[in-house]
């Protein structure tokens, strides 16, 4: 499987109004001026208190981020006096801003907010602490520009393992999955599946929003997985533990026989690994996807069969010599 041409896709930009919206509720948000900005792009993941900024100095202002206000900030603008204020204030201006984030439930000088909602700048406010408001604000922005791409092929959640099945059209990869979730297994996704790299540097797979748990049996249609087997056989997220490609059987290539040879596939920077299995008449693929969800569990709890069998023979065969 051929992963170095995958699309590999950032976000450029999100909208004020999906931070307040998404955030709302855990920082316990409120929009205090600039209502009209809500719609301003968010550039960068990162974030900036503009002390410095508020002091005068902008040759290094990150005017491009989300700018955290706290007690010193909002107590500084408190000793400035109002022409001051207003001057250090239209420096800040004179950059594309795309909002305020007060925390502590800090209240600002009136001139502060009239020039916020004079310039269509979002202020926001939360109650929680300073730290708490950077801590939550740095990790959502984090997931939200996170690198993702998308893969044809079927997302499951196997005994708790995270499979991506690919495979040429027409190899059964859908036919397989549907005998998974017969057998209690989780959908994730079908023919088109997103994969978004995390900022701990794992590979989840996310439901498409668009095809949703549908997938394509081709002599019957498409079939609604959620609607026939129920929510407990979907899922909308999953982290991925292991890639399996599925190959029509080819009589002069040497398949792994043995399991002590282990293959990766590099995925968004993420190394997964990976299985090729190959397809021919007779052989139930659902059960030796089981098998290897299985096995690879083992091994992510320091129990390599394959290995410890390989020890066992070569300590059987010295002990015959």
């Amino acid at each position: 499987m051929d992963t170095k041409n995958l699309p590999l896709n950032r976000k450029k930009s999100i909208a004020v109004a999906r931070l307040f919206d998404r955030m709302a509720e855990g920082l316990e948000l409120e929009v205090l001026a600039g209502f009209q900005g809500m719609g301003r792009p968010v550039l960068i993941s990162d974030i900036n208190r503009p002390g410095l900024a508020l002091s005068g100095y902008l040759d290094y202002f990150a005017s491009d981020r989300i700018q955290v206000l706290g007690n010193t900030e909002i107590h500084f603008m408190e000793d400035l006096p109002a022409s001051m204020l207003e001057s250090r204030l239209e420096g800040l201006f004179s950059f594309e801003i795309p909002a305020f984030l007060l925390s502590r439930h800090l209240e600002p000088r009136p001139l502060f907010l009239d020039m916020c909602n004079r310039r269509g700048v979002p202020v926001l406010r939360s109650s929680n602490s300073t730290d708490e408001v950077i801590t939550q604000t740095i990790l959502f922005l984090a997931d939200e520009f996170s690198p993702e791409t998308s893969i044809h092929g079927t997302a499951l959640d196997c005994y708790g393992v995270g499979c991506v099945i690919v495979g040429a059209p027409g190899i059964g990869k859908s036919e397989t999955a549907l005998e998974l979730v017969e057998r209690g297994h989780r959908l994730v996704a079908d023919d088109m599946v997103l994969l978004r790299r995390s900022r701990e540097a794992y590979l989840f797979a996310q439901t498409n929003p668009i095809i949703e748990h549908h997938m394509e049996i081709r002599g019957v249609g498409i079939v609604d997985v959620k609607s026939i087997y129920g929510v407990g056989h979907v899922r909308n997220s999953k982290r991925i533990s292991l890639i399996i490609e599925l190959e029509e059987w080819k009589k002069d290539n040497q398949y792994d026989r043995t399991g002590l040879k282990e293959e990766h596939l590099e995925i968004l920077g993420v190394k997964v690994p990976y299985l090729l299995i190959p397809v021919r008449p007779g052989r139930n693929i659902a059960i030796i996807i089981e098998v290897a969800a299985l096995n690879h569990r083992l091994k992510e709890l320091g129990v390599h069969p394959a290995a410890e069998f390989n020890k066992r023979l070569i300590t059987l065969m010295s002990d015959n010599n």
